[in-house]
């Protein structure tokens, strides 16, 4: 945000563990890909789609209570 301030409300937080979800995800998979005789990566891909859509449903879920930023009525841009 322009003005330096950092939302730390419950749905923003949820939001912003997005990236590193997905990554610890890939990493997981991948790992399993190598040590596994069983599995491989294209067999577990699709746990990736699960791991975004929970990420995404527990954002959509959370609070917003204490959100700052433009999204909030009678702030600047919104």
């Amino acid at each position: 945000m322009s003005n330096g301030i950092r939302c730390r409300c419950a749905r923003c937080t949820c939001s912003g563990l997005m990236g590193p979800v997905v990554l610890i995800t890939l990493g997981v998979l991948f790992l399993i890909g190598r040590m596994s005789a069983r599995f491989d990566f294209s067999d577990l891909w699709p746990v990736l789609l699960v791991v975004i859509g929970l990420v995404k449903v527990a954002s959509a879920m959370a609070s917003t209570e204490g959100h700052v930023g433009p999204g909030q009525p009678g702030q600047p841009g919104h």
